[in-house]
């Protein structure tokens, strides 16, 4: 099948059909963040990039049978009422990039689509999604399939999706613990840097020291209890590159290419894999029926 993908990011929608075994002869992307292509192309160099998804020239694609996305969800958010003091919705300067998703699939008539989107939005919103879709919402948490607190909504056509088996999978059983294995955290303990770091009190941290879950990984891991400090030897440090790329269920390594404030930013862009996965598997073989 031919895919296309608003909005790709690192490409994680790619991954998820590979791991649910749907054969793509051709997969376009459209992505405008730089370091997100270079680790799409790393991994995937057979993806066509087309670019800005405002002006995509769909005329110059072959016919598409299944479209995915998670267009922006900053004006979406909740997240955004407490840092900028606005949720302006679908009418913000990013979420109504929404419409650009409504416009091509429109145009398309792709066989299958499914977009991903935040879960606390108002009501409103995510009904008026659901009526210019003409399918209802699908809510899952990705801590079904990984040790991440991810709640999200997923519009699709594809037949009979239900939540995923919990597979109580332990965030205890991936932490790093080995300062080997730990390397990145070279930290420099400047008081500003320990300030930040339980109010001066080393080792205080809004710690997942211990935790079983950990909470949305798109979150700062300084400001959000419960996001990613972590007690480690004498000091508190973030989660690493790979705990990041496992709590989004990536293939460890897969953003090795970036610096790592390049890959935290893109992976928590992305979707949790397995989840999308486990939606994709409803389409039997990639065959269209």
């Amino acid at each position: 099948m031919n895919v296309l993908s608003l909005f790709d990011g690192i490409s994680c929608g790619q991954i998820a059909l590979e791991r649910a075994g749907i054969k793509v002869e051709k997969y376009y992307a459209s992505e405008i963040k730089p370091s997100a292509i270079k680790c799409t192309q790393t991994n995937y160099p057979n993806t066509i990039q087309l670019g800005d998804v405002t002006k995509l020239d769909l005329n110059k694609i072959d016919k598409i049978d299944l479209l995915i996305g998670g267009s922006p969800c900053q004006d979406l958010s909740i997240a955004n009422v407490i840092n900028r003091g606005n949720q302006d919705g679908l009418d913000g300067k990013k979420s109504s990039l929404f419409f650009e998703y409504v416009r091509i699939l429109k145009q398309l008539k792709p066989k299958y689509f499914l977009l991903e989107n935040v879960a606390n939005m108002k009501n409103k919103d995510k009904e008026l999604i659901s009526n210019i879709l003409g399918v209802e919402t699908i809510k899952i948490n990705s801590n079904l399939v990984s040790y991440q607190n991810r709640s999200r909504y997923y519009w699709t056509n594809i037949p009979n999706v239900t939540e995923p088996q919990d597979k109580n999978i332990d965030f205890q059983d991936y932490i790093c613990k080995e300062h080997e294995k730990c390397k990145e955290f070279k930290v420099n303990k400047t008081a500003s840097r320990i300030k930040m770091w339980g109010n001066g009190i080393e080792g205080s941290c809004p710690n997942v020291t211990h935790a079983n879950k950990i909470n949305c990984i798109t979150c700062r891991q300084d400001r959000w209890k419960n996001a990613g400090l972590i007690e480690f030897e004498d000091f508190c440090r973030f989660l690493t590159t790979e705990e990041l790329e496992q709590g989004q269920t990536l293939p460890i390594g897969y953003t090795k290419m970036l610096t790592k404030n390049q890959a935290a930013d893109v992976i928590g862009d992305g979707w949790t894999v397995d989840v999308i996965v486990h939606i994709l598997k409803n389409i039997e073989g990639g065959k269209l029926k």
